[in-house]
């Protein structure tokens, strides 16, 4: 049973999307080879290094712990899910924010500060029980200033969605709305023929896409038999995908043709994680 008031969203953005690698510059050099734009580098600390590219109104944020095999969280999460692995949602009030999670009988800590590389913000750790199936830092900056973009030859237009693999999708709605206050708008069973089943859940401008597993057999069982539940992939919208694809592989990247989206009115393409270090990145264009 959802509690009262728990449609209110409690966040209200994805601001960056974090990878775990063992070291940054190898996946940064490939993606900017490939078009994305490095927009910040920060020092991190004693347990970690990162650096972020944009991906237009988010950022894709490469962290790495300074020792991978060290007892430290960051090197703990390297060994534990590679690659994509947690979200940075953003909060205009995360006193409230914070409330809000313990008047649902959730536990969280109270919010830390940091100046990071280009903002200061506060923020909490949310684990799996408060942000189902992944971890998440809940962020409120303190200096909402603009996003650095530079160069764009592929006409990034902003972060279209998130997917998040779940052993239970109707499981998964559910506390995310009563968690979070995040409801879904769509619902798709074996779209395209694929085997799976899926949920779009907005936030901000862009959604999350719950998918769950429906038959044992076809590209994403097989993923999701490897890794399990957990962030899978991003998808960024671009201006002209053609144009994008064209850009790519002249630069090297294998890249799939073009092909319709599971949602209606769009066309995909996937980037192989060999051209990206392992960081899975579609791109899909509307119209």
């Amino acid at each position: 049973m959802t509690e009262p008031g728990a449609a209110v969203p409690l966040v209200a953005a994805i601001e960056t999307i974090i990878a775990i690698v063992p070291d940054i510059n190898p996946p940064l050099e490939a993606l900017t080879r490939l078009g994305f734009s490095e927009v910040w580098r920060d020092g991190g600390g004693d347990e970690h290094v990162s650096c972020a590219v944009s991906l237009g109104d988010c950022d894709l944020e490469l962290m790495a712990p300074r020792d991978s095999n060290g007892p430290s969280y960051f090197a703990g999460l390297l060994r534990d899910r590679p690659g994509l692995t947690m979200l940075s949602l953003g909060t205009p009030d995360i006193d409230a924010t914070v409330s809000g999670f313990r008047d649902r009988g959730l536990r969280v800590q109270d919010p830390t500060f940091r100046q990071g590389a280009r903002r200061k913000f506060r923020f909490v750790m949310a684990g799996r029980s408060v942000t189902p199936g992944i971890r998440a830092m809940i962020t409120q900056y303190e200096d909402p200033s603009p996003r650095t973009r530079g160069s764009d030859p592929m006409k990034i237009k902003k972060l279209d969605h998130v997917v998040i693999a779940t052993a239970d999708l109707d499981n998964a709605l559910e506390l995310w709305q009563r968690n979070v206050g995040l409801t879904q708008d769509a619902e798709l069973d074996k779209p395209l023929g694929s085997g799976f089943k899926v949920a779009r859940v907005p936030i901000g401008e862009s959604f999350l896409e719950l998918v769950q597993p429906v038959e044992e057999a076809g590209r994403f069982y097989e993923q999701f038999r490897q890794r399990g539940e957990g962030l899978f992939s991003i998808s960024v919208e671009v201006e002209d995908l053609d144009e994008a694809v064209s850009h790519l592989r002249a630069n090297g990247a294998t890249v799939s043709e073009p092909e319709p989206s599971i949602w209606p009115g769009a066309r995909v393409a996937r980037i192989n994680q060999g051209s990206t270090h392992g960081v899975s990145i579609q791109l899909i264009e509307r119209k």
